[in-house]
């Protein structure tokens, strides 16, 4: 089968995830540093890497970072674990997997990429918006928009998503295939307010949506991906943290998120508060006038 190294300084994960993938036939090695595992994947040249994304030293997006960068490793499957996926982690890896693990979607990921290695078909700049368009998800999406939702209500409970994260402005959207619809909102830039949501392409949502994973931006100025985009360069939004909303059947509908103007505000306590508000809002969408 394969060669696998585990990037991972949790001693329990880093032994479920051994055991899981070895009894699927895989050869694994772990590190419990990112420079550790930098050593190993010098030495072993491995078919996939598995990275946490913190790390003591160099986190997982220090490490593929820096596989990308070198000829001999740039076209090593890459898979990022965190509770939080740093939005640029979108251009460095194949596959990011929100915490905590499950370790069957960790197998089933792993297998996919390899196989994808295997045929040649591995792609390490697809663009997410490309994914949004599901017919069933789409559908999903247009049963909440055509609810008589209480804007009042989402709106309310869009503050109280401020005022439990301590970040300034707050929304529950709903993402189409084009555009992000804000359903409900507080501390909002007033173009975003008025426009009624962004286009796709400008917003963070879509790798939330695209990949079901959470997303944090400490530094929008730091952020390749971001730093140019409308919602960052012409409001001043500085730091973002969101997270997935699914319906019942599973598809990713929108999201819960907040922003400031200031860097540094949303961090991965901040993805754990919004995890935690997410039933709530989905029954907000759902509730008929």
């Amino acid at each position: 089968m394969a060669s696998i190294v585990v990037a991972e300084d949790d001693s329990d994960i880093a032994s479920l995830l051994s055991t899981v993938l070895s009894n699927a036939g895989h050869t694994v090695r772990t590190a419990d540093s990112g420079q550790g595992a930098l050593d190993m994947i010098s030495e072993e040249g491995p078919d996939l890497v598995i990275l946490d994304h913190h790390m003591p030293g160099l986190s997982g997006l220090d490490v593929a970072g820096r596989l990308r960068g070198a000829p001999a490793t740039a076209g090593i499957p890459v898979i990022m674990l965190s509770a939080a996926t740093p939005a640029a982690a979108r251009g460095l890896c194949d596959m990011t997997i929100s915490k905590p693990v499950r370790p069957k979607h960790v197998l089933d990921a792993a297998n996919e990429l390899l196989a994808s290695r295997i045929d040649g078909a591995i792609d390490h700049h697809q663009d997410p918006a490309g994914q949004l368009v599901d017919v069933g998800r789409l559908l999903a999406v247009s049963d909440y928009l055509t609810r008589p939702a209480h804007a009042e209500a989402l709106d309310a409970f869009a503050e109280r998503l401020s005022e439990l994260t301590g970040v300034p402005s707050a929304a529950i959207t709903l993402v189409l295939n084009d555009s992000v619809v804000v359903a409900g909102s507080h501390g909002m830039p007033r173009w975003v307010r008025e426009a009624g949501g962004v286009p796709v392409e400008w917003s963070p949502d879509t790798i939330v949506v695209a990949e079901d994973v959470p997303v944090l931006i400490g530094d929008s100025t730091t952020d390749e991906e971001y730093a140019t985009s409308p919602l960052f360069s012409v409001s001043g939004v500085r730091s973002y943290a969101s997270v997935p909303l699914n319906s019942a059947e599973g598809h990713v509908v929108g999201t819960l998120c907040v922003m400031d103007f200031k860097p540094g505000t949303c961090t991965e306590d901040t993805v754990q508060i919004l995890h935690s508000q997410r039933a709530q809002a989905l029954v907000l969408l759902a509730r008929a006038g």
